[in-house]
C-alpha cells in the first residue's frame, strides 16, 4: 500500500510541475550594452599617416621627427613607449639553389616617442621597398583628474615604395 501511494504522490507532483511550469511567462534576455573603447590613433611624425604604402624617403624624414597620437577630437597625447618591428625583405638560396624570399625581422621596444639611438643608427639605411615596419603597443599618457594614465594607441603598419 506504500508503494502504491509513494507512486501516486510522484505522479501528482510532476503533473503539477508541468502544469506550473506551462502557465510560466518566457523571461525575455537582458540586453547587451556595447560599451565604446576609446583608442587614440598613432601617427608618424606631425603628419597624418596612419599606415599603408609610404616612400622610403619620406618615412626616414617622419620617423626622425618621433610618433604622435591623437583622437578624432584632435586631442594630443604624450607618446611614452612602443614597440618597433621591421621586417626586412631578404632574398635566400636553399640547398637545391632556389631562390626564397623570406624576412628577418629587428624589434625593440623603444621607450618615449623617437627611435632608439640602436634601432635610428641602422634602419634608415637599410630602408629597401617591399620591406614593412611596425609600430604596435604605443602607450600613451591620458591626462584624467590628479594626473595622468596610461592606456594603448592604435598601430601603425607601413610597406616601403621605392
Amino acid at each position: 500500500m506504500n508503494r502504491i501511494l509513494c507512486i501516486a504522490f510522484s505522479v501528482a507532483a510532476l503533473a503539477g510541475n508541468v502544469v506550473a511550469s506551462a502557465q510560466r511567462k518566457p523571461v525575455a534576455p537582458k540586453p547587451v550594452v556595447h560599451k565604446k573603447v576609446f583608442m587614440p590613433q598613432a601617427y608618424i611624425g606631425d603628419s597624418d599617416f596612419k599606415g599603408g604604402p609610404i616612400k622610403k624617403d619620406e618615412l626616414a624624414s617622419l620617423l626622425k621627427k618621433g610618433i604622435t597620437a591623437r583622437d578624432s577630437a584632435g586631442n594630443r597625447y604624450k607618446v611614452t613607449g612602443f614597440e618597433f618591428a621591421y621586417a626586412e625583405q631578404m632574398l635566400y638560396e636553399d640547398s637545391l639553389a632556389n631562390l626564397l624570399t623570406m624576412f628577418d625581422y629587428n624589434y625593440e621596444y623603444c621607450p618615449g616617442d623617437t627611435l632608439s639611438a640602436a634601432v635610428s643608427s641602422s634602419v634608415f639605411s637599410r630602408f629597401k621597398s617591399g620591406d614593412t615596419l611596425y609600430i604596435n603597443k604605443v602607450i600613451v599618457a591620458k591626462p584624467i583628474e590628479g594626473g595622468n594614465t596610461e592606456i594603448a594607441a592604435k598601430g601603425i603598419k607601413a610597406v616601403l615604395l621605392k
